[in-house]
């Protein structure tokens, strides 16, 4: 039977009507999506100051889908894709939390650990150790750990001399040594993805501007303060400095994509980087996530299980994790872990037996935030300075793995010696030429 004109009219306006709202409930998923990639969780001041009173809790999540409503004050971990808190992580977080009698302060499920990770505040009247030990033995805990504490590895130096002509090129003793100009001729590290898990960069930086492909922040909204750190600016500023610009100095693969972490904060311009667990935990999980091929870490802690399952996770995956060495045997954590790329100071040591890579670290000159320039030392920026010969290897050939890169800038590794006395450092035009046919260096 044919409908009726009316019957046709109505019809035709349901159907406008149910499109529209798919249109524009397609819009708001997408909006909410953007949202919610930009929305990191952040760090409670309460966890800043006084991180002894908390734990890290994760229990298995292996389900995708619609979001469970979890309850409490904690926050979502900001994600792109469909990767929620399933229903029995949630519950069991909430039986966790009501049999110890635990605070849920803040949670984010982890996709490539196909856990939920809870950060939880202790009881008063207990210890954190007394806890963990109780937790151990609940089936439904997959990791139970303190909140461990990192630390930014490099000391600050004295400033440039006011007067100080510019550029600063003829101040970068590193750069000759590793000697970047002349690999420059093979390789810029033009489009590798390098992830800085560190305090905040200033991206604004007349050496750094158009070279960061997105930021993140872990710990607050404030942007001032992200643009305003010293640490990761040096970092950054060692790595992918603008090179033939006219200004400043020469990075090390100054045509490498940025992606700039901020897991650490600085109480002050002259004290170190503070992270911990929580924040690291984040920045590995997004830098994954981003398609990070190269991830700097330019920091030195304890042994932690949380962290070292994402790193392996990383490294599984290819990505190549370069990590800072410290002097305290207590602090193993990242370069101690297995496919990790360690690096220490080139100015510690003369021989290389134990395989550790070396770069120059002693009053290295590099950026430090409102377009400045100033002195630093210490394992960061020789991690950062190798991070960014990784980065030029890759340009050439970005299936090379971590073993063969190890190998390449092992063998690219030279004996200099300076008023300082003898010291062994990766030579990165050495380890490109590796790579070209008929490549050579001019030293």
């Amino acid at each position: 039977m044919s409908a009726s004109p009316s019957r046709l009219h109505v019809d035709a306006a349901f159907a406008w009507r149910l499109a529209v709202a798919a249109a524009l409930a397609g819009i708001a998923l997408v909006l909410c999506g953007a949202a919610s990639a930009a929305a990191p969780v952040l760090t409670p001041p309460e966890v800043r100051s006084d991180p002894g009173q908390f734990i890290v809790v994760a229990v298995a999540n292996p389900v995708t889908g619609r979001p469970s409503a979890v309850g409490g004050t904690a926050h979502g971990y900001g994600t792109t894709t469909n990767y929620r808190v399933s229903a029995s992580a949630a519950a069991a977080v909430m039986d966790i939390a009501r049999q110890y009698s635990l605070t849920r302060v803040s949670e984010w499920p982890i996709e490539h650990l196909q856990m939920h990770c809870v950060l939880f505040r202790i009881p008063p009247g207990t210890t954190r150790e007394a806890m963990i030990e109780r937790l151990k033995s609940d089936k439904r805990v997959l990791i139970v750990q303190p909140l461990n504490e990192f630390e930014s590895a490099s000391t600050l130096d004295a400033p440039i001399p006011a007067g100080a002509s510019d550029p600063y090129a003829r101040l970068q003793s590193n750069v000759s040594a590793l000697d970047v100009v002349e690999a420059h001729r093979l390789s810029r590290g033009a489009g590798i993805r390098v992830a800085i898990i560190d305090t905040g960069v200033d991206t604004g930086h007349p050496d750094l501007v158009g070279r960061t492909l997105l930021t993140r922040n872990y710990i607050d909204n404030d942007e001032t303060a992200f643009r305003g750190d010293r640490h990761g600016t040096q970092v950054a500023g060692l790595i992918a400095a603008a090179s033939n610009n006219g200004i400043g100095i020469v990075g090390v693969a100054p045509d490498v994509k940025l992606m700039a972490y901020k897991a650490c904060w600085q109480a002050s311009a002259t004290s170190a980087g503070r992270c911990n667990s929580f924040t690291i935990a984040q920045a590995i999980a997004d830098a994954l996530a981003a398609k990070a091929q190269v991830i700097n870490l330019s920091l030195v802690g304890p042994s932690d299980p949380l962290l070292e399952a994402l790193i392996a996770k990383a490294t599984g995956a290819g990505v190549i994790v370069v990590g800072a060495v410290s002097d305290d045997p207590r602090f193993a954590f990242p370069a101690r872990l297995s496919h990790v790329l360690a690096v220490a100071e080139a100015e510690n040591s003369a021989d290389q037996a134990d395989g550790t890579l070396r770069a120059p670290a002693r009053d290295i000159v590099t950026l430090v935030p409102n377009g400045h320039y100033d002195f630093a030392s210490g394992s960061s920026l020789a991690t950062a300075q190798i991070s960014g010969v990784v980065a030029l290897l890759l340009a050439r050939n970005q299936k090379l793995g971590s073993a063969r890169l190890h190998e390449l800038l092992t063998q690219s590794t030279e004996k200099h010696d300076t008023t300082r006395g003898p010291f062994l450092s990766v030579n990165a035009c050495a380890a490109v030429a590796q790579l070209v046919r008929g490549a050579n260096c001019a030293q």
